[in-house]
């Protein structure tokens, strides 16, 4: 298990001091962009499946031989594959809240925020159980309006990354108060 203190505290800079680290719950899998993606997950695959059928029926094989394999791939990935990607992510990832930033620390690396930055949202479960906190990302023009789009619309499903960069953002977290707390004081 990952000890979200001390590996905020390795990526601190000279001077700078921790205010707060943790993690995301894995055991929240399912956000509100699940009641798009799981319906269209299921059409997907069944319509690939029945097109897949259709395509072992036929003697003459072509190119759909290849086709068909990689769009059932793809759909089983949207339907299953995401929550594990998605589960992965939250049990190596830590987040933490500096005087100075906010960071996403993963094993690839880590994303950053100015923390005084006003641009972040932040959301509570119905249940007032977990928070997130997101930072818009900032991209040049036309392009960034679209692909700051796509990042949107994936974020926290297990395809973000996939269609643009992930976001800067701390991702069901269960102690939100603490993690508010934090944020408020290193803004102020």
């Amino acid at each position: 298990m990952i000890d979200p203190q001390q590996t905020a505290r390795e990526h601190l800079r000279p001077d700078e001091q921790l205010y707060w680290a943790g993690t995301g719950d894995p055991a929240k899998l399912f956000t509100g962009r699940d009641g798009f993606l799981v319906p269209f997950s299921i059409i997907w695959c069944t319509f690939v499946g029945f097109g897949a059928v259709s395509v072992l029926r036929d003697p003459q094989l072509g190119p759909e031989l290849v086709i068909f394999p990689v769009f059932l791939i793809l759909g089983l990935h949207m339907l299953f594959g995401r929550f594990l990607v998605k589960r992965h992510r939250k049990v190596t990832t830590v987040y933490a809240v500096t005087d100075r930033r906010a960071m996403v620390i993963t094993p690839r690396g880590i994303r950053e925020v100015p923390v005084d930055r006003s641009d972040r949202t932040m959301r509570w479960s119905a249940d007032r159980r977990y928070c997130t906190v997101e930072w818009q990302e900032q991209f040049g023009a036309f392009a960034g309006v679209t692909r700051g789009l796509q990042t949107q619309m994936y974020a926290n499903t297990g395809l973000d990354g996939f269609f643009g960069p992930q976001l800067v953002a701390f991702w069901d977290v269960r102690d939100g108060e603490e993690l508010v707390r934090a944020l408020d004081r290193a803004a102020h």
